[in-house]
């Protein structure tokens, strides 16, 4: 979660003045609640935020645990990010601060007050002050498994008698990248589809769904405390008037699914020669220029994936299409090597013929934007095996070579 510099001070500053004055020590029981907070607009808040309130009302202390805070000025932050070792941390807020932000923002928050003995209250802040002490604070952050909502949930449940164990033995009905998708969509779910494997197309149970913070907002609504419901009271603290910004004709336009479908088509066309482009145009702009893209974009995630510590990241048979070493096909044809040429397009074609597969028995989720892909990359690499004359209905080599010097 984006926050600036003083912000990072200030939840210091608050920090110190929580846990060394002597109101922890005091009789009053903190009213605590689970604070759930909208999407916004931004990448890093597309998913919500989730944070803990704890409110002494007679010592007029409201403070805000936030497990979402990491500092931009981290040297190298967006290598750390890719590669899994950016720091994140539990930080302190004053509550004042924190729905100022998120009313700045126009995100709304939403309240779940907790109906808490005095010993689980007691238990709860012991264990906030555990985490917060310097060895604790800063963990390595993973989007599915360690997050400002997932750190929130291994918290509050267990001082639920059995609820973890609970709704770990409940069958969510659905995957990871379910959950993922219903929140992105355009370049971005593109995106997000290309880089994360097939470990999320498992479906999972209702304690790991809970890594979303309108997933725990429902598992908490429904928790029971003894013989008492254990939300006590449920109300919006901030209601945001923003309505979500809705994708415009030219969104539409420029989306992945139209931008591939577009250049597949425009190959058929190529090749059942209804353009009148030779078929040397077709090996520079569309064979060898799509390829070449393609096999770099299969390069950087390869080399993602070999640095990241990202284990959502790994198993992905996004590569079978997404393939660096289509970069061989793309030289062959460069170089004059037809036999080479031919015969790694049919290893190529082998593989996209496994990739069938995979997306057949639903092993790895497929961007329907990937299909256009897949496809116009079979056109390239039937091209590059079949003899110019056959892929455009010409009776003899001699008549290609007329026509290709014309």
């Amino acid at each position: 979660m984006k926050n600036s510099c003083f912000k990072l001070y200030l939840f210091v500053l608050v920090s110190f003045l929580f846990f060394n004055s002597n109101y922890l020590l005091a009789n009053e029981q903190p009213t605590i609640s689970l604070l759930t907070c909208d999407s916004g607009n931004e990448l890093y808040s597309t998913f919500g935020h989730s944070a803990l309130r704890v409110y002494y009302p007679e010592l007029g202390k409201d403070l805000v645990f936030n497990f979402g805070l990491f500092d931009f000025n981290t040297p190298h932050f967006y290598t750390k990010f890719i590669r899994g070792k950016l720091q994140y941390m539990l930080g302190i807020q004053y509550m004042e601060d924190f729905m100022e932000q998120f009313k700045w923002e126009g995100r709304g928050v939403k309240e779940q007050i907790l109906n808490l003995t005095e010993d689980q209250s007691k238990e709860l802040i012991d264990r906030l002050s555990f985490l917060y002490l310097p060895q604790n604070r800063y963990y390595y952050y993973s989007f599915l498994h360690k997050n400002c909502t997932s750190e929130l949930r291994d918290i509050i449940f267990p001082l639920v008698d059995n609820a973890p164990e609970k709704y770990k033995k409940e069958c969510a009905g659905i995957t990871y990248r379910e959950l993922l998708n219903s929140h992105i969509d355009g370049w971005t779910k593109f995106g997000i589809n290309l880089l994360l494997g097939s470990s999320l197309d498992k479906i999972i149970n209702k304690y790991e769904s809970m890594f979303l913070p309108e997933n725990l907002y429902a598992g908490t609504a429904l928790l029971k405390n003894g013989d008492v419901p254990l939300v006590n009271e449920d109300i919006y603290l901030y209601k945001s008037e923003q309505n979500k910004i809705n994708r415009g004709f030219f969104d539409i336009l420029i989306s992945p699914l139209v931008v591939f479908a577009l250049i597949f088509i425009l190959m058929v066309f190529v090749v059942i020669g209804k353009l009148g482009i030779k078929r040397k145009m077709i090996y520079t702009v569309y064979d060898n220029i799509f390829l070449g893209i393609v096999s770099f974009l299969g390069l950087v995630l390869v080399v993602i994936i070999l640095i990241t510590e990202h284990t959502e990241l790994y198993a992905n048979y996004n590569l079978l299409w997404c393939n660096p070493l289509f970069i061989m096909v793309f030289l062959s044809s460069l170089k004059g090597w037809e036999k080479i040429e031919r015969l790694l397009s049919a290893i190529s074609l082998l593989c996209l013929a496994i990739l069938q597969i995979i997306w057949a028995y639903n092993i790895q989720y497929a961007e329907p934007s990937f299909y256009f892909i897949v496809t116009t990359l079979v056109l390239s690499f039937i091209g590059r095996i079949i003899r110019p004359q056959l892929l455009f209905g010409l009776k003899n080599k001699s008549h290609f070579v007329a026509s290709f010097e014309n």
